[in-house]
């Protein structure tokens, strides 16, 4: 029998409330994803930032700079650990998509978030689905910036709006299927899934950013990063582009904003993760009830070949952890 329905509303405040009750769990696991992304980029820009204005100096210094392949090869060393940094958490916040389905899952089994390495194996034990996966909602986002498809891309893009849960619960379904399956949930529900997604939109990508800002505001960081940021924009082409009233102080500034507004919605993603997931649950346990009634009218004929659908389980030894204390596993 399928569960009672609930509306987009509850389904949001629920999200909310597993978050606050478990947000301390989640800062910690979206630390380094987050935070390691701007430390990588930070390093990459300020390593190139500081040879670039001591270049002179330290050609004078050491004679072999002045050769171009020595040269080269000296950037690229100082950009290396920044890049390795950069892509290592760029890749643990795409796993992070699909892991908080999991560590969702467990909570609403066991009423704990726990155990983050078995989450992950959820997801890095099919690296190879879901980089395709993440391919073509690149190349679906992609088209869908294109001014001419604005519209039909904005309405795509709730239909697609569960395909990390689909690739996370069901079995037997190609990263293509995953679109297709989460087309064939929403359907019907297009309405109530877009009144989700505006409250997550609202809360996570505008209240929180602008509530951060306030509080940088409030200790003067704004001003102290901007200084920092514009600092360094005086090294940038920019003379083409004042035309345009782009200026070293804009650049600053604006990157402070970016910076916060990456961090908050970095930091929320386990809130969209998680009423997604809940979300999901809610209209599986509706269209599975569907599913079976269509298969008992049409047992008797022969259906065309399709991708097979298989609930996956959480895993048992997830389970039996939940149980132990923290510090046991």
């Amino acid at each position: 029998m399928a569960r009672e329905d609930r509306s987009a509303w509850l389904i949001f405040f629920e999200g909310i409330k597993i978050y606050a009750l478990n947000i301390h769990k989640f800062l910690l696991y979206m630390a380094f994803p987050v935070l390691g992304q701007l430390v990588g980029l930070f390093m990459i820009f300020g390593l190139t930032y500081w040879f670039t204005r001591n270049y002179q100096n330290l050609a004078v210094k050491y004679a072999p700079l002045n050769e171009f392949s020595t040269l080269l090869t000296v950037v690229v060393i100082t950009v290396i650990p920044g890049l390795l940094i950069f892509i290592k958490a760029f890749w643990d916040y795409l796993v992070a998509y699909g892991a908080i389905n999991s560590m969702t899952d467990g909570y609403l089994n066991t009423g704990r978030v726990y155990d983050f390495r078995a989450h992950n194996e959820v997801v890095t034990s099919r690296s190879f689905s879901y980089i395709i996966l993440w391919i073509l909602f690149g190349i679906f986002t992609f088209l869908s910036v294109i001014p001419i498809f604005w519209v039909i891309g904005a309405i795509f893009f709730i239909y697609f709006i569960l395909i990390f849960q689909v690739f996370t619960f069901e079995n037997g379904v190609s990263p293509i299927g995953d679109f297709k399956r989460s087309m064939s949930l929403i359907k019907g529900r297009f309405a109530r899934t877009f009144l989700l997604m505006s409250l997550l939109v609202a809360i996570t990508y505008y209240f929180l950013p602008a509530g951060l800002s306030v509080i940088f505001d409030y200790l003067n960081l704004n001003e102290v990063l901007s200084k920092a940021f514009e600092t360094w924009a005086y090294t940038l082409p920019l003379e083409p582009l004042e035309q345009f009233h782009i200026t070293p102080a804009i650049v600053g500034s604006e990157i402070v904003k970016q910076m916060v507004f990456f961090v908050v919605v970095g930091f929320t993603l386990p809130i969209r993760s998680i009423c997604w997931t809940l979300w999901y649950k809610n209209l599986y346990s509706d269209d599975s009830t569907g599913v079976i009634e269509k298969k008992r009218k049409s047992s008797k004929k022969v259906s065309a070949k399709t991708f097979k659908i298989e609930k996956r389980g959480i895993d048992p030894e997830i389970i039996r952890r939940a149980r132990l204390e923290d510090d046991e596993y």
